[in-house]
């Protein structure tokens, strides 16, 4: 049996075997998700995942991309796709995380279409990916900012929030500019919200930058985003009696 079967196949066993029904159909629930749950809570889940990692590594890119494609494509439950986006930095396969994998990445975020898989693999591999490999990434985040799927737009906009300091500010505006003011994508709720997520961290490091992208975007930009984008500014004006 190939290796990426055996791991899947070990995966898939553990899994059930700690399925807990009682949490299965809450957690569905609450997902909205088309597939159902197991019922197994993140910490377990992923010390299964990488249980079955360290009895079955991967050898190489190609055969860990293979894994996480073939996974995240015949899951039978939502836990078995949250072990296919994990999959890259769990023990040692997170030595094959490259660019190489960016496609299987795309196609997640694009066909997961919700915001658990947008926002996990947005902050963890993409943001990996656009610090080892900013070159390469930069002009891919800013098409996918430009194109008509709100996933890819989202998790452009959302890869760097996690950076602090290291956060491209030119990136970070490119990819939000092409989103605001949009009333034409379906969903677009998420691309509100996400903006806002992605200016309120911004404005830890940054606040005047992100106060003078408010005002100057003001008519733009939703109430939603605006309150999302300046929460943390507010807070802080509150606690120290600034203006």
């Amino acid at each position: 049996m190939p290796a990426h079967l055996k791991f899947i196949v070990a995966l898939r066993s553990s899994f059930a075997a700690h399925a807990d029904p009682a949490r299965a159909a809450p957690m569905q629930a609450y997902m909205k998700s088309a597939l159902p749950f197991h019922g197994i809570a993140a910490p377990l889940r992923r010390r299964l995942t990488a249980a079955a990692v360290k009895a079955h590594p991967m050898p190489d890119t190609a055969t860990l991309g293979s894994t996480m494609r073939h996974l995240w494509r015949t899951a039978r439950y939502r836990e078995e796709r949250y072990a296919a986006m994990e999959l890259a930095r769990v023990g040692t396969n997170a030595r094959w995380l490259s660019l190489a994998l960016l496609p299987v990445y795309e196609e997640m975020i694009a066909t997961g279409a919700w915001w658990d898989t947008c926002d996990d693999i947005s902050g963890t591999a993409l943001a990996r990916l656009l610090t080892d490999h900013p070159r390469e990434l930069k002009p891919i985040l800013r098409r996918w900012a430009r194109g008509d799927d709100l996933w890819l737009r989202r998790a452009a906009i959302l890869c760097q929030r996690r950076l602090k300091a290291a956060v491209d500010a030119r990136l970070l505006y490119d990819v939000i500019l092409p989103s605001i003011g949009s009333s034409r994508l379906a969903g677009e709720f998420f691309l509100r919200k996400g903006i806002g997520w992605a200016l309120r961290q911004r404005s830890y490091a940054a606040p005047d930058e992100v106060l003078a992208f408010c005002r100057e975007y003001g008519s733009q930009l939703s109430p939603l985003t605006r309150r999302e984008a300046l929460r943390a500014i507010a807070r802080r004006t509150r606690t120290t009696g600034t203006s």
